[in-house]
């Protein structure tokens, strides 16, 4: 992700995630809107200035076979991220390498970094963190929600 300074973040949704959430209860929204997007509109710079977790979706402690050495490296090649948005609530997070809190709700989003704008779209929203983890690569390609 694009620490530059000068670099404005911003958050999109695709359609199919922006319709997804709707359909959820409303203390998702509220959760998602104050703990991500609030924070970044407010000029606050993921991953560091936001409270919960944002790990690149390719970071994984251990590769033990071929499938999922597929999936980090097709999930780097995507640059897919996921954040945890504190539903229902945040708990200490304890990863030396990618600090701040975890919660069962994540969203996965995909960073496009630009020179000026780095982009956090959301894929995906998921109320649990899925076991096996798992990513919505079929979702890259949706289309922005206006």
């Amino acid at each position: 992700m694009d620490s530059s300074p000068v670099a404005q973040h911003r958050v999109n949704f695709t359609n199919k995630s922006l319709a997804e959430l709707k359909s959820m209860d409303e203390n998702v929204t509220k959760a998602l809107f104050k703990n991500f997007i609030l924070p970044i509109k407010n000029g606050h710079r993921p991953p560091h200035d936001l409270q919960g977790k944002y790990k690149p979706s390719w970071e994984m402690p251990f590769v033990n076979s071929p499938m999922r050495e597929a999936f980090m490296q097709q999930s780097k090649a995507l640059n897919l991220f996921h954040y945890h948005f504190g539903y229902m609530f945040y708990r200490s997070g304890n990863d030396p390498h990618y600090p701040g809190d975890i919660s069962d709700g994540i969203i996965h989003t995909q960073v496009i970094c630009e020179p000026s704008i780095v982009s956090h779209n959301i894929l995906q929203v998921c109320l649990e963190h899925p076991s096996p983890f798992k990513q919505p690569f079929e979702r890259v390609n949706d289309e922005l929600a206006a």
